[in-house]
């Protein structure tokens, strides 16, 4: 996922966050955070390859709102 994120050519959206050491990707709007999901994953898929060699893979482990610490 790092070399995927930190080439250029990635266009995240204003507003949405990308965590690549945590791997978490982080927004308010629904759509722009699913859109940039997308994006990545897009970019992920083995082109010209045996996809039974890759097994490594970006994968949604859990969905909900994320907890607002209070000082």
């Amino acid at each position: 996922m790092k070399t995927i994120l930190s080439s250029d050519s990635m266009d995240i959206p204003d507003g949405v966050k990308v965590k690549v050491k945590a791997k978490a990707i982080e927004g308010n709007d629904i759509e722009l955070v699913s859109r940039s999901c997308a994006l990545i994953n897009q970019r992920c898929h083995v082109k010209n390859k045996d996809i039974r060699k890759f097994l490594d893979g970006i994968y949604v482990s859990e969905k909900g709102a994320i907890a607002v610490e209070e000082n």
